[in-house]
């Protein structure tokens, strides 16, 4: 089963949700259209599991990469490399289903559009919680609003996944992270 999830994951991060056809979806995993729909009753449900399984496989790397650092500073900045990471190369190409998903918020039913909500909550609340953890431990600078500063280090995220797409490279893209790191410090 994740396997399939695997294989429906990296057409939805390739064409999104709306573009991916049952008949792609097919095709990549290996399945029958009368097995996928037998396995998930459609699409939508489909795109649920993978996009869960997404979620939970990048939370566990997530949680490896900030296991590896202690202090606020650290682990900000590496879990920032781990989203300039897998934003370029080939793994960029293909695009985050997260941030894909969030341009077609509007189409999608309300269960999916939550999911896509409490994932994007979640990135934002573990900045907040990096940044609180770097004011706590003196390195980030003190009376540093941290929600702010999380909302801040979002946004250029989101758009640091858009960049790696678009081909600009993992250089350029940790040079951003080390100017926005300075504006906290």
């Amino acid at each position: 089963m994740d396997e399939v999830l695997d294989k429906a994951t990296q057409v939805f991060r390739k064409r999104g949700y709306h573009a991916a056809s049952i008949s792609e979806l097919s095709k990549a995993t290996g399945l029958t259209e009368g097995s996928l729909y037998k396995a998930f009753a459609g699409k939508e449900e489909l795109f649920i599991a993978a996009f869960d399984r997404f979620c939970a496989l990048r939370q566990s790397e997530l949680s490896a990469v900030l296991a590896a650092e202690s202090g606020g500073y650290a682990q900000l900045r590496a879990t920032l490399r781990y989203y300039v990471a897998s934003s370029t190369g080939a793994e960029g190409k293909l695009g985050c289903l997260i941030v894909g998903s969030t341009s077609a918020l509007d189409l999608f039913d309300v269960k999916v559009a939550a999911k896509v909500r409490q994932a994007l909550r979640r990135n934002e609340s573990t900045l907040a919680a990096l940044i609180q953890k770097g004011i706590a431990d003196g390195s980030f600078r003190a009376g540093l609003d941290s929600v702010a500063a999380a909302k801040l280090l979002w946004c250029m995220l989101l758009g640091i996944r858009v960049a790696g797409k678009a081909g600009v490279a993992r250089d350029d893209l940790n040079t951003v992270i080390e100017q926005a790191l300075q504006l906290l410090a």
